[in-house]
């Protein structure tokens, strides 16, 4: 399940333990019944939302930010528990609320219909209450499960619609511009215009040669049937941060310890008119112009870290491209003063990219104060016998389910091992910020 972005990896065995991030809706009416659960709860340091009829409960659990666990009684005024059960079930949410149903009620006809019903588990009063803190942890894991599982299905579904959209830029350019069908190409003429290639060069410095972003940008551009020249801007002028739609690469040197951030800056209406011309159809919503802007950001990006490699650095690129349209309340992009500007000319149409460096030495970290999206630094563990498989391996960076595995196998060592990671850049933090447990939308 999603960790808080300064949030800790739950311990076992004799480690601290961490306070849970769930919260549990509890629908009692009875008075005393409810004060016992409200305790016992907090005092495991559960958050806790309370309601007192069966109405208001089914309420709660289907807003979208609602609880995710529920401990429910069976009698209640307005709807009693089963019912609750039965039209929470009707409903459908995304992810399906956990629902214990506490009440006095034992016999086993009555638990087979409170489980009919759509209740996941069922506790009798008066409850022992470490059985009860053993049943919510189930509770945890199961909706952890359907939180993970839902995350990688968003994202499965985000790669299909970005493949699918590059799949339609490459299929455009596969087909001629309709004023080009009637003449013939000229292939003396086409060698004649061709760029031309970069020159030599002695022994593979660490960055790009002079002129060479310039060259290799409108190269990768064309790949996506866009025309581009370098251009020049004006003296002193830097990258602003302000623009309405802005994209994001990033990737590590691993050889010289650097972030490398490249950031693509244009306007709304530049950006639909570049879109236009490389799909021939006009843009619907924002979320279009975004994921085309990802596609010309990651095209670019692997230009750029393709001549780094074969300069001879070592670069990983460990996150996916990303790209926003800037709200007009949020604060601009905050790009260093140091950064490298070069803009570009599409056709009358200015793009500008902004290529920012940072130092990231690795910084040590306990196994169970691990950040999303941070990227190891070493494989981990480091201490293992050749005949052993890592973890992890250097480069990779943090997903939910790699920080199990890595606290996991921290809980099985005889000696707690720090992992060495990269913390990410500033500006790859903005468009990578770590969230805590919600219910997708």
């Amino acid at each position: 399940m999603p960790l808080a972005d300064t949030g800790a990896f739950p311990q076992q065995n004799a480690r601290p333990a961490y306070p849970s991030a769930m919260k549990v809706l509890i629908a009692e009416d009875d008075r005393v019944s409810r004060e016992i659960l409200i305790r016992t709860l907090e005092n495991a340091r559960y958050t806790v939302q309370v309601v007192t009829d069966g109405r208001a409960a089914l309420a709660a659990l289907l807003d979208a930010d609602g609880p995710l666990l529920a401990l429910i009684d069976w009698v209640m005024p307005e709807m009693d528990g089963t019912e609750v059960c039965r039209q929470l079930r009707a409903a459908a949410p995304l992810i399906q609320p956990y629902v214990i149903i506490v009440s006095s009620k034992f016999r086993t006809g009555e638990i087979t219909a409170g489980l009919d019903a759509g209740a996941d588990d069922f506790i009798s009063k008066p409850f022992d209450p470490d059985e009860l803190m053993a049943r919510l942890r189930v509770a945890e894991r199961i909706v952890g499960y359907q939180l993970a599982l839902q995350k990688q299905l968003d994202q499965y579904e985000s790669l299909g619609r970005r493949y699918s959209l590059l799949g339609e830029i490459v299929a455009q350019q596969l087909q001629p511009p309709v004023d080009a069908l009637d003449f013939a190409a000229d292939p003396i003429a086409e060698a004649e215009n061709a760029p031309l290639p970069l020159a030599p060069t002695a022994p593979p410095p660490t960055w790009f040669a002079a002129g060479e972003i310039q060259h290799l940008v409108p190269r990768a551009l064309t790949d996506l049937g866009l025309s581009a020249n370098s251009t020049m801007a004006p003296p002193g002028e830097r990258a602003t941060g302000v623009s309405s739609f802005i994209s994001w690469a990033g990737f590590l040197d691993l050889q010289h310890n650097r972030w490398i951030d490249l950031v693509i800056e244009i306007d709304s209406k530049a950006a639909a008119v570049v879109y236009e011309r490389a799909l021939r159809r006009k843009p619907t919503v924002a979320n279009e112009i975004c994921g085309f802007l990802a596609e010309i950001q990651a095209v670019v990006a692997a230009a750029l870290k393709s001549a780094l490699a074969s300069k001879g650095c070592d670069v990983t690129s460990p996150l996916l491209t990303r790209a926003q349209q800037r709200d007009l309340w949020e604060p601009a992009l905050r790009i260093p003063a140091e950064s490298e500007l070069y803009r570009f000319d599409l056709d009358g149409v200015r793009l500008d990219l902004a290529v920012v460096c940072y130092p990231c030495a690795p910084r040590p970290r306990s196994p169970w104060d691990l950040r999303l999206n941070e990227v190891l630094a070493a494989p981990y563990p480091s201490n293992r016998t050749p005949a052993t498989t890592p973890v992890a391996e250097r480069g990779a960076a943090l997903t939910e389910h790699l920080v199990k595995q890595i606290a996991n196998c921290a809980d099985h060592m005889a000696q707690e091992e720090d992992v060495a990671v990269y913390e990410l850049s500033p500006i790859a933090q903005r468009f990578y910020r770590a969230n805590g447990h919600s219910r997708p939308a």
